[in-house]
């Protein structure tokens, strides 16, 4: 992160891609839209962590700034959006996967919302699969018995255990802004400066539990998470780790689990 950095934007969108460059057109070309329809300043940064033989191109009439690169070798999603923040101009800063596209809302009325309320350190988005169905992207900050439970498949149980349900929220619709534990990392809406003063993103996450670990350190800091509806996105959500165990994603998944579970046992949440 970078204390110099000028923040003349009102937005940065950072997308980092990991081999998803079939998506990156979609996505691109609907939030561009969709910012510049709101009157929005903005920019998106690209970063192609694996990068095709052949990068798909994006289209070249953006009614927003386009900044691509591309790593050397890659890296962790940790490591990529602090690059990526790094070089933002935004006030506020969007983390958004590759695999996302604007449903409806309104960009102007999120980052309105945040400035309203600056206790906000991170804001969420309504996920839904490509089926139009809810797809459930608030949690309460995960239990040990609870990571056990799913990945012995409690996701497929009949009768799934009362601390299982509670923990995944799967039984609350949420309607309005309100203030949750975690959000999933497909949307992430930052305020620039907390994120900066936070340290960004540990980089001893590679992949997984990233968003719970940030989320949990906002509430450290005694900034909070909140879900904000009226802003849709769609989710394709492909969770490589759970569909080949002990793959390298797979080993990724555990590996983060267990960091995010050591800190927060020496770093407890404040009463």
């Amino acid at each position: 992160m970078n204390d110099a950095t000028v923040r003349d934007l009102d937005l940065s969108v950072l997308i980092v891609s990991h081999g998803h460059d079939e998506f990156l057109p979609a996505c691109v070309a609907s939030v561009a839209r969709a910012l510049a329809a709101d009157g929005v300043r903005a920019e998106i940064l690209l970063l192609d962590n694996i990068a095709p033989r052949d990068l798909t191109p994006l289209p070249d009439t953006l009614p927003v700034v386009l900044g691509r690169r591309t790593n050397d070798r890659p890296q962790g999603l940790s490591a990529n959006v602090n690059r990526l923040a790094a070089a933002a101009r935004g006030r506020r800063v969007l983390m958004l996967n590759p695999d996302t596209e604007f449903l409806g809302g309104s960009f102007a009325e999120a980052l309105a919302y945040m400035d309203a309320h600056p206790q906000i350190g991170v804001l969420g988005a309504r996920l839904v699969y490509p089926d139009g169905t809810l797809q459930p992207s608030y949690r309460q900050f995960p239990s040990p018995p609870q990571l056990l439970a799913r990945g012995l498949g409690a996701d497929s149980w009949p009768w799934q255990p009362h601390f299982y349900r509670r923990r995944m929220m799967a039984e609350v619709a949420l309607d309005r802004p309100t203030e949750v534990d975690w959000l999933f990392g497909a949307f992430m809406l930052f305020d620039a400066e907390s994120l900066h003063r936070l340290g960004g993103f540990d980089e001893g996450f590679r992949l997984y539990y990233e968003d719970v670990d940030i989320c949990r350190r906002f509430r450290r800091a005694g900034l909070s998470t909140v879900y904000f509806p009226a802003l849709r996105f769609t989710h394709k959500h492909m969770r490589a780790s759970a569909k080949r165990p002990f793959s390298q994603m797979w080993r990724w998944h555990v590996a983060s689990a267990l960091r995010y579970f050591a800190k927060a046992a020496v770093q407890p949440l404040p009463r």
